[in-house]
């Protein structure tokens, strides 16, 4: 009775083998099938584009644009006559090009001379990065002062 009933589970379980690799090939014919329905309206999507673009470009006549092109360049160069017209300087002395370059680098000589460098001092006076993991035991900067896990100076507190 034994050996019956193992070999019908064995019968069931290869039966069971057999439904499964059929639902799976079945599941793949479906998806090909889809795919191909997918494709099949992608290319018909396309080929209509094409034709509604072909249909536009015909409306378009490349020398009308050009024409366009060059009226907006016009225009924009008789706004740019206007404007420079508008923006004359009445009772101005004419200033020197060289003139102002020679004040520049005065300028510029100036600000070399000036020893104020007070917003450069706390950088001087910052601490130095941490030369150790977070963590480490007896940690030190550079001057041998013990230091934290984050390179900062350790206050005893008493």
């Amino acid at each position: 009775m034994l050996i019956f009933s193992l070999y019908m589970y064995y019968r069931y379980e290869q039966q069971l083998d057999n439904l499964r690799a059929q639902s799976f090939n079945m599941e793949q014919a479906n998806y090909a099938t889809q795919t191909l329905k997918d494709t099949h309206a992608t290319v018909a999507a396309m080929k209509d584009g094409v034709t509604q673009m072909k249909k536009e470009f015909k409306k378009i006549n490349i020398d009308s644009i050009e024409d366009v092109n060059d009226d907006l360049a016009d225009m924009l160069e008789q706004a740019d006559e206007v404007q420079e017209a508008l923006g004359r300087q009445y009772g101005m002395p004419e200033l020197d090009d060289d003139e102002l370059a020679a004040e520049l680098d005065a300028l510029g000589d100036e600000i070399a001379l000036d020893d104020d460098a007070s917003y450069l001092d706390d950088v001087v006076k910052a601490p130095a990065a941490p030369d150790k993991e977070p963590g480490a035991d007896s940690l030190r900067n550079k001057d041998g002062v013990p230091v934290d896990e984050f390179g900062l100076p350790q206050q005893n507190i008493l």
